[in-house]
């Protein structure tokens, strides 16, 4: 299966014009990627950075970037759609429970952002996440008691800041017949 190309914006926070201090950098962007690159392999799927940009600052009060969707127009908003995916990379978000956000299923455009985790691992599972929805894959629920449900705990999918990583035969079949990989499958 041939790479899905990533355009990767770098999108510090600013607020009254006082930019705050990124936390992401091109380096971190690409071990994050190697990390989403490792989750990924298990489906035949393989994204890389065509290019990383330090992008302007997007002034934005902190009381209204906790909302996700929103949060996601406005990024998505500074630049034309193309034929690749848009990674934004923000600083982390007060009060935003969400590692990120996506248009499910790429819907209107393939985009999704990450906010910062302080580490590689947390960062690449959480944008490998975000990738999932852009190829089709819904939350997982998992009902913490049930102890029947707890191989459910380490999907990648799983609802909430979990450290899951791992994809069902069912979640993989449905990302290879997915709008995303099929545009770039050939």
């Amino acid at each position: 299966m041939p790479a899905i190309p990533l355009r990767v914006y770098i999108t510090p926070f600013a607020e009254k014009s006082v930019r705050e201090d990124e936390k992401w950098s091109s380096d971190a962007a690409t071990e994050s990627l190697n990390v989403v690159n490792a989750i990924w392999a298990k489906a035949n799927v393989t994204f890389v950075m065509n290019e990383c940009i330090v992008d302007k600052p997007l002034d934005m009060a902190k009381s209204v970037r906790n909302n996700d969707q929103r949060l996601l127009d406005v990024l998505t908003s500074r630049h034309a759609p193309d034929n690749l995916v848009h990674i934004y990379l923000v600083n982390p978000i007060e009060n935003l429970v969400a590692g990120g956000g996506s248009y499910d299923n790429g819907d209107p455009e393939p985009a999704s952002f990450v906010q910062w985790y302080y580490n590689t691992a947390a960062n690449g599972r959480a944008w490998a996440h975000e990738l999932g929805h852009l190829m089709s894959l819904d939350h997982v629920e998992v009902d913490y008691a049930d102890e029947k449900q707890a191989a459910l705990r380490s999907n990648l999918m799983t609802k909430g800041l979990s450290t899951g990583r791992d994809l069902t035969s069912a979640q993989i079949a449905r990302v290879k017949s997915s709008k995303l990989v099929g545009r770039f499958a050939g």
